[in-house]
């Protein structure tokens, strides 16, 4: 397209106003026209408006009708392109995507054109540009490169997840079998302790210790690992579950004296059921651990139902924990004490953080130092 229109057809268009009617009914574009002597003197076809949800009727030809519903920061765009058409002659049509805010709030994107109309010493006296609607085009671009990222984004977890689950081989397998193997060597050196002197002796102790340690680690980061494994969520009987705990965890109950109570109303909920198994078993545990020597351990367990979600939590009697720690103990292998006086591997609260937030939940905790502590979590319903 040329930079400019002739005299000749400017003076027909100013001529005959019904050309205007023809060009609009005849295209598939709206037309818009802009008179640079009277600013205040435009004209935008039915069409522009109708693309955006409004009658023509209503609508002035005034640049206050449209200049309310411009996104602004395309409106400084056009000001500026619009403007350095209008002072070089030299400059290409005028040529931008703008975004509209539709009648019902939705984002229309619009494709206006224009051309300077100059007079014969070369001063811009008007424009006429046509626009049109380009939203269908843009959206499905949109949605076609959001696609692309989560098909990317799918690429990538699935390579993740696999890398994932050669780690936990290499963890089940290849770390633990040589452990296993000094463990047993060990074992066999321990029968033979009395022809090794006291230092041989010291030494098969600290190996052992050492060696079980480190498959405890093992084994705390491949639970770890497997957090979310369960393919699909299931309906889960929390008293149930609750009460299956109790039976798995009775040895360490009996020998603690411990009570663990659940009052809140039956329940089932749509989870991973290992994970949330495991969630309660590591709170309950950390009842039943972090305790005074001289007090009988009590967890009580309850939830509320909220309009999106299940709340819970699991109070102990135990030591407490200091409020300038409360964040630190959910991330991996923190610990608070040492471990001659609290065994564990400080990955447990870690632990139920990444099962909580699997569920589209959050934990928390209130305690006091010597009181006890209640864990609080939620799990999106």
């Amino acid at each position: 397209m040329e930079h400019y229109l002739k005299q000749e057809i400017y003076d027909l268009v100013k001529k005959d106003g019904e050309i205007f009617d023809f060009i609009q009914k005849g295209s598939l574009d709206g037309i818009w026209y802009w008179d640079l002597e009277n600013p205040d003197n435009e004209w935008m076809s039915e069409k522009f408006w109708t693309e955006l949800g409004y009658n023509p009727d209503e609508m002035p030809h005034k640049a206050s009708a449209w200049q309310g519903i411009i996104n602004q920061e395309d409106f400084k765009l056009a000001v500026e392109k619009i403007n350095s058409i209008l002072s070089d002659v030299t400059q290409p049509p005028y040529d931008q995507i703008i975004r509209y805010k539709h009648k019902n709030g939705s984002t229309v994107y619009i494709r206006c054109r224009g051309l300077v109309i100059r007079d014969k010493k070369g001063k811009p006296i008007r424009m006429l540009g046509a626009h049109n609607n380009i939203t269908s085009a843009i959206n499905y671009r949109i949605e076609k490169e959001i696609s692309q990222k989560l098909s990317s984004l799918n690429k990538m977890l699935s390579n993740k997840n696999a890398e994932l689950e050669q780690f936990s081989y290499i963890t089940s397998h290849d770390l633990q079998e040589p452990l296993n193997t000094i463990i047993s060597f060990s074992n066999l050196l321990e029968i033979e302790q009395d022809k090794l002197g006291e230092v041989g002796q010291k030494s098969i102790e600290v190996i052992k210790t050492s060696a079980n340690r480190m498959k405890e680690f093992i084994i705390s980061l491949l639970e770890y690992s497997r957090i979310g494994s369960d393919k699909e969520k299931t309906q889960v009987d929390v008293v149930q579950l609750i009460e299956n705990l109790k039976t798995d965890l009775s040895d360490i109950i009996e020998k603690s004296q411990a009570t663990i109570n659940y009052i809140g109303k039956p329940l089932k909920i749509t989870a991973f059921e290992t994970d949330l198994k495991i969630l309660f078993q590591n709170l309950i545990i950390n009842g039943i651990k972090y305790i005074d020597e001289k007090t009988l351990p009590i967890i009580t367990i309850d939830f509320e139902e909220e309009s999106d979600q299940f709340k819970f939590s699991v109070t102990d009697n135990g030591i407490g924990i200091p409020e300038d720690q409360f964040e630190k103990i959910f991330e991996v292998f923190q610990r608070l004490h040492s471990r001659d006086k609290y065994s564990g591997t400080g990955i447990g609260l870690a632990y139920c953080k990444k099962v909580v937030e699997l569920h589209n939940g959050e934990i928390w905790l209130d305690s006091v130092e010597g009181k006890g502590s209640t864990f609080y979590f939620t799990l999106s319903k």
